[in-house]
């Protein structure tokens, strides 16, 4: 069984680790399309087609921002996953192995240690999805804000 185990746990990483790698070439395929877009000369260029250039290299370093946080979530889940399993296997053998006081004990504290892990994952998992939408949009979300207040005080 721990052959087992350790073989899916290493397929699931190995699985996590090809889609991150897909996604962070996407993601930088995109920004480096976008960023060079941003300076290919066709000047002057109409106020409109300025701010679509910015905003598009914006949000190429937002893509790349977010792809970093998915695959880290990716990998977080397929740790957890794997632990469980774990979890799950050490529990099966010692419900076969008897009754003796010490394996209540130790049954016992294996379920609480996954049960409390699972929760600080989940929570830390949810933290960092946040965190990372949250820093990802910043810059874009202060250029939009510098060209309203730009816009206002315009005569």
């Amino acid at each position: 069984m721990a052959y087992e185990w350790f073989a899916s746990a290493f397929q699931r990483y190995l699985s996590a680790m090809e889609l991150s790698q897909r996604r962070l070439l996407d993601a930088q395929q995109d920004a480096c399309l976008s960023w060079t877009a941003a300076w290919l000369p066709a000047y002057p260029l109409a106020e409109g087609e300025v701010q679509n250039r910015i905003d598009g290299s914006l949000l190429s370093g937002v893509s790349l921002l977010q792809a970093q946080a998915d695959n880290q979530r990716d990998l977080m889940l397929a740790a957890e996953k794997s632990l469980n399993e774990m979890h799950k296997h050490l529990l099966q053998q010692l419900e076969q192995s008897g009754l003796h006081p010490s394996y209540a004990v130790m049954k016992q504290a294996l379920q609480l240690g996954q049960s409390s892990g699972s929760a600080v994952s989940k929570m830390s998992r949810q933290v960092g999805h946040f965190a990372a939408t949250s820093f990802s949009s910043a810059s874009l979300n202060a250029a939009r804000d510098m060209r309203r207040v730009w816009k206002q005080q315009k005569p």
